[in-house]
């Protein structure tokens, strides 16, 4: 797997010692890639401290290719996805 898009949203200030809680979800699986949301709370206050979307695309190491997923693992993936199946393109 490689990230080929990060986008990061700071949306309150975290000092040190907070405690934090990072929750990660799958938003959507495709043929070759994955769309997946990080978000991070501030565990005393409950406020949303910032959100990460990230873009992964699944990789041959030797050929230096996309690839498609695993059947199986794809499979796996839409039934944590939310909508199941109807996030997923071919």
């Amino acid at each position: 797997m490689v990230a080929v898009e990060q986008n990061i949203t700071y949306k309150r200030e975290l000092l040190a010692g907070d405690i934090v809680t990072v929750r990660s979800r799958l938003l959507e699986i495709n043929e070759k890639s994955v769309r997946l949301l990080h978000e991070m709370t501030n565990d005393e206050t409950g406020e949303l401290a910032a959100v990460s979307e990230i873009v992964g695309v699944n990789m041959d190491a030797t050929l230096r290719k996309a690839c498609a997923f695993p059947a199986d693992l794809r499979e796996r993936a839409l039934d944590v996805a939310p909508g199941g199946a109807a996030q997923a393109r071919p």
